[in-house]
């Protein structure tokens, strides 16, 4: 008798756990999507939109410009409205450190992080901003095409 009760608790665990799996919500993980036009769009740096800080080593004392340290990325966030906007041809999605047109990041697709190039050099402290456009070099670009600029904050981490 005790080990029909034993399996029959056991079943009923089974059971139970298995409705819970097949009847809960699915879960917040964020999908990726290809970037294309007319979509509305956001930037970000180290996953901020506003506010964001890029760290920057900057050794010795005469250092104006460093490199990114590691682990810092961009990223692009498709939204309903406001932003950035792709425009009626665009299918990526280019993000530009101030004004160096060498070390860009480019998307073709959304809420798929990528690495500040580390060969990129920045100012050791200060302001600057990150450009996410769909005009850049020599590819075309919409008329209607509006960029995204998220203000950034240069920290030195080797003072």
């Amino acid at each position: 008798m005790a080990v029909v009760r034993r399996m029959v608790f056991a079943l009923t665990v089974v059971t139970i756990v298995t409705m819970v799996v097949a009847f809960s919500p699915p879960s917040a993980a964020v999908t990726t999507s290809k970037i294309g036009p007319r979509q509305h769009y956001v930037g970000l740096v180290n996953a901020k939109r506003s506010g964001a800080v890029i760290h920057v080593a900057c050794p010795g004392p005469s250092g104006r410009t460093g490199a990114p340290t590691g682990g810092q990325t961009v990223n692009v966030k498709r939204v309903s409205s406001g932003g950035g906007y792709t425009g009626s041809a665009a299918h990526e999605i280019w993000a530009q450190f101030g004004r160096d047109a060498r070390h860009v990041v480019g998307f073709t697709s959304y809420n798929t992080p990528k690495a500040i190039p580390a060969s990129l050099r920045l100012p050791c402290r200060g302001t600057g901003t990150v450009t996410f456009t769909t005009c850049f070099g020599t590819m075309p670009c919409a008329a209607n095409a509006k960029a995204y600029v998220v203000k950034v904050k240069f920290v030195n981490v080797a003072v």
